[in-house]
């Protein structure tokens, strides 16, 4: 019998689950000599993503400038890089690099800054993605710039399926999270559904799409997603026969630690060795959504796969770890050696995985490892600040990561510490950016633009300005029940507020909101059918319902005024006398 899962969200239960956490977060650098008030905290909050937003919007106007003429296409790096990579410039629009990593969050900054842009150059390069990159039914290959066509003369099966892989979970993934039906996710169903029919690797249990716990891990969490958006099948068959797979067959014979490569053949392990880090710890991730999967639609299944999936977890926290609870980035299995002097840059990826089996399993040293990380991660700095990321270069994406796995995080386990700590971070990685708009020069860039609009997103708590203007700084902090919004506006400013929805239930249709990687963080998000109190600067406080304040607030502000604004929570309904 499953154990309920912890926090799950139904309706005003949800509401005032949430609340706590936005409280702890409330001292964004305030001290206790000199307390902010809330007034100065959301105006300072509104500055911070203010700039976070101009930038992820030069960096996407740098990007554009490079777009292939031939191709309408994004290159995989460019020549304003650092001298890493000087003799490395590769125009190739890459599936696995340009598509995953750096177009669909030009596409977010679109969205958020520019939406002209949104419906005309960023649908544009989607057309020509379709045009030019399907080579296997919707599945993508890598295109030349002008008119080479595709990179190999002979389609590779195996890197077409992983570039797919990493297309859709990096990059059409996210976009869905936040944005729901677009054609960007009908992109998405169309190469899932394509990965699913040319799967090459056949097992007991069905075919499978790689030898790879990445490529594996990755289809497991685009496909339980889709599964909940959906309800079609095959996709819960094959998130079923992946999960049979690593669950029953492999941990078993592997002391409960995935492996990198499994050789169908021998069945055995290629290596005996699992990256904590990117490029393997999908599939942690992947199994704990298959585990909330199975636990809310083959609950058989989730029965089988329990004594396995916990003691998967429990050997990689034994394993793993650190001295301080941080992810080692890669160790031998058959030792529990740390392969290298690193730890995993993306620290909180792999504990959205344990947060998880902790609400599916109700296991509490699962939560008590990602509170232990996270008092680690505020205590020390550096692991925000990664100066050691794999390839020197490279600091502006690890920064990324770090302060990504924080935001995560923080959303279901406040820690006012690690808070302080994330506006600092984001400090070194905006100094990384050049005049020019160009970050490091290589997809990675992408990643920049993904954290600074998820920081943006935190600083106001979900909430956005329809039209954008660069000059005009949005800011939130919560306390409680209510928000208190700034607006300031040097040259005037009119237009919409508009206010976040539990994404997780209306584009996903999820029973629970567990983290995953790639979401966005719901901060102040509204009910459609609930009551809220809204006063503007010092007028009456009047009710609004949370469809009107998600369809947007009417709001004016006078050059060079800040205005304030109150939303309470209203309560529960019925509301009538």
């Amino acid at each position: 019998m499953m154990a309920r899962m912890p926090g799950r969200r139904r309706g005003g239960a949800a509401r005032r689950w949430i609340f706590p956490v936005a409280l702890l977060l409330l001292p964004f650098g305030a001290t206790a000599a000199a307390p902010e008030s809330l007034a100065a905290q959301a105006r300072r909050n509104g500055e911070q993503a203010r700039k976070a937003l101009v930038d992820s919007n030069r960096i996407m106007h740098a990007w554009l400038r490079h777009r292939d003429p031939d191709t309408g296409l994004l290159p995989r790096n460019v020549q304003d890089t650092p001298p890493l990579f000087k003799h490395a410039v590769n125009l190739t629009w890459t599936v696995k690099d340009s598509a995953a990593d750096l177009y669909p969050f030009m596409v977010l900054a679109a969205r958020f800054t520019e939406p002209t842009l949104y419906g005309g150059a960023m649908l544009d390069l989607l057309r020509q993605e379709v045009l030019l990159s399907t080579r296997i039914g919707r599945l993508a290959d890598d295109v030349q710039p002008g008119r080479g066509g595709f990179v190999r003369t002979k389609p590779d099966m195996g890197a077409i399926i992983f570039g797919s892989s990493e297309y859709m979970k990096d990059g059409l993934l996210p976009l869905t999270e936040m944005l729901g039906d677009t054609p960007w996710y009908h992109r998405m169903e169309g190469i899932a559904a394509d990965v699913i029919r040319h799967a090459p690797f056949k097992t007991s249990h069905g075919a499978l799409p790689a030898q790879s716990c990445e490529v594996n891990g990755n289809m497991l969490q685009v496909l339980s997603r889709l599964y909940w958006k959906t309800g079609d099948e095959n996709y819960l068959n094959t998130v079923i026969a992946i999960a049979d797979f690593y669950l029953l067959d492999m941990l078993p014979k592997t002391q409960f630690v995935p492996v990198d490569r499994w050789d169908f053949a021998g069945q055995k392990p290629v290596a005996l060795r699992f990256r904590l880090s990117d490029h393997g710890n999908e599939i942690v991730g992947g199994l704990s959504e298959a585990f909330v999967l199975a636990s809310h639609q083959r609950p058989d299944k989730a029965a089988q796969y329990r004594p396995a999936f916990v003691s998967m977890m429990d050997q990689l926290l034994k394993l793993g770890r650190n001295a301080d609870g941080v992810w080692h980035d890669e160790i031998d299995i058959g030792t529990g050696a740390s392969l290298t002097k690193r730890h995993a840059h993306c620290w909180g990826y792999m504990f959205n995985g344990v947060y998880t089996a902790y609400m599916a399993t109700g296991e509490t040293r699962f939560r008590a490892a990602v509170e232990h990380a996270i008092q680690s991660v505020a205590e020390r700095p550096r692991y925000l600040f990664d100066e050691s990321p794999p390839i020197a270069s490279w600091k502006a994406n690890a920064y990324s990561d770090s302060i990504e796995s924080a935001l995560v995080l923080l959303n279901r386990i406040p820690h006012a510490g690690l808070a302080r700590e994330i506006d600092p971070a984001v400090e070194k990685m905006r100094a990384i950016i050049r005049p020019s708009g160009i970050v490091e020069g290589w997809y990675g860039d992408g990643n920049t633009i993904r954290t600074l609009l998820m920081y943006a997103l935190w600083k106001s708590q979900g909430t956005q300005l329809e039209p954008w203007s660069r000059t005009v700084a949005l800011g939130a902090v919560r306390e409680g029940d209510e928000v208190t919004l700034s607006v300031s506006a040097p040259e005037g400013w009119s237009g919409m507020l508009r206010f976040d929805y539990p994404r997780h239930r209306v584009h996903w249709h999820l029973p629970v909101n567990y983290p995953r990687l790639n979401e966005w963080p719901e901060w102040f998000a509204v009910e459609d059918d609930r009551r809220y109190w809204v006063q503007i600067g010092n007028g009456v406080r009047e009710p609004r319902i949370g469809a009107e304040l998600r369809r947007g607030l009417a709001v004016n502000v006078a050059r060079g005024e800040t205005l304030l604004i109150k939303i309470t929570e209203g309560g529960a309904p019925p509301y009538g006398r």
